[in-house]
């Protein structure tokens, strides 16, 4: 699956691209500011000899704002948001419809299974595993085993596990293990989407290291969608 996280890489590119073309505004600060949980994630694989060791911190977004559509200009009315604290942070900046709780991971997803099978005719965003980076292996078999109609009625993105600074920094390693670990793995009826290299190139704002700032969630948002109309548009 080489080929496709290259692709997937490829598309973010073209993505920040086609922003700038698309418009120059800044992107507009919500009202809703999330306050992320006190409590430190899950299980972390921190002595897997194959980690690959980055430290990132934290770096102002203010610079890259204007790569981006403002974000009440986009149209989520056919997205659903899968995931964990994260997730939840972004949903309430942004109001998206979301499936998500905080400290959340696999087991969610397999908690969740009926009512995420129930969905049709959807963009269907899955961004979560920072609460249970050990677990790449079933996060693997739950892609690879969804259902072909699932598939077929739906539109399946999976975006990267993003990075992380300050006290949370030393996950970062496992953070990108898992990301290629998960990219190289998926099936065909899924698209990666690499926000995880975007954010560590151009910078993020965190408010504890884990959680983001309400300007990081709407670039991050802002990278999904433009990522998802750019696959849609080459007929993925």
């Amino acid at each position: 699956m080489r080929i496709s996280r290259f692709i997937a890489k490829i598309i973010c590119v073209i993505a920040v691209s086609s922003s700038v073309v698309l418009t120059g505004c800044s992107l507009v600060a919500p009202e809703a500011t999330f306050t992320p949980p006190t409590t430190a994630p899950g299980a972390q694989n921190n002595n897997n000899p194959d980690t690959i060791s980055v430290s990132v911190e934290s770096a102002d977004t203010s610079e890259t704002t204007d790569l981006y559509m403002a974000t009440e200009s986009l149209d989520f009315s056919d997205f659903v948001f899968i995931g964990d604290s994260r997730t939840v942070g972004m949903g309430q900046v942004l109001d998206l419809d979301t499936i998500a709780e905080i400290g959340v991971g696999y087991s969610f997803l397999m908690a969740h299974y009926d009512q995420i099978l129930g969905l049709e005719n959807k963009n269907i965003v899955f961004n979560l595993g920072v609460n249970d980076l050990a677990h790449v292996d079933e996060y693997i078999e739950f892609f690879q085993r969804l259902p072909e109609d699932f598939c077929f009625d739906n539109h399946i993105y999976v975006v990267s596990v993003n990075p992380t600074s300050g006290s949370y920094a030393s996950m970062n390693g496992d953070i990108d293990y898992f990301n290629v670990q998960l990219s190289d793995s998926l099936p065909s009826t899924c698209k990666w989407i690499d926000t995880c290299s975007f954010l560590r190139e151009a910078g993020f704002g965190t408010v504890d290291g884990l959680h983001y700032d309400n300007q990081t969630y709407e670039l991050i948002a802002n990278l999904i969608y433009n990522n998802v109309m750019l696959y849609q548009s080459l007929g993925y």
